[in-house]
């Protein structure tokens, strides 16, 4: 159980480095701000999609 709060807690975490990206890509922001939150959120919803990946009942 433990470990599907902890997927939706990575998740949650990781949409926001998104919706920041996007964010600074609207404004103007030079281009390696957003990408660099884009990268932050893809290394939170790979860990999202590991501890989803075993919160899975086996059997």
């Amino acid at each position: 159980m433990q470990a599907r709060w902890l997927g939706w807690w990575y998740l949650a975490i990781g949409a926001g480095f998104f919706l920041l990206g996007l964010r600074l890509l609207v404004v103007g922001a030079p281009l390696w701000q957003p990408l660099l939150r884009f990268a932050v959120a893809a290394g939170f919803f790979l860990l999202a999609w590991v501890y989803l990946g075993r919160a899975r009942p086996r059997g």
